[in-house]
């Protein structure tokens, strides 16, 4: 039986989201597409990891949210995530120009 508080709770959600946030970050290194597909956050934070899939995608829809990260279709429709900080949208629009017109990015762009 596992015993927590909400307090618990509240933390874990937060370190849960900082690690998703994290594991987007490792996985859209220059080296690598600017993008991320949700099975590859799960398999880092859920097969390997000691998340559950329901508490990641949850974390990964509250990043969304928070203009933490955005959602985008590559060319083969597959959804992927992306880091809204300088360098990742940079090169997210080097590589699809087309989401330059994506209201998240240009907010982004505008915020001095």
């Amino acid at each position: 039986m596992h015993i927590h508080s909400d307090e618990s709770d509240e933390v874990d959600a937060e370190r849960r989201y900082n690690r998703v946030l994290s594991a987007i970050y490792q996985q859209t290194s220059p080296m690598q597409r600017p993008g991320v597909t949700l099975e590859t956050v799960c398999l880092t934070l859920v097969a390997h990891g000691s998340f559950e899939r329901t508490g990641v995608k949850a974390s990964l829809q509250a990043a969304l949210d928070n203009d933490d990260a955005i959602a985008y279709k590559d060319e083969d429709g597959q959804l992927r995530f992306a880091l809204l900080t300088d360098d990742s949208v940079d090169r997210l629009v080097a590589e699809y120009p087309e989401v330059a017109d994506h209201d998240t990015i240009r907010e982004y762009r505008e915020d001095p």
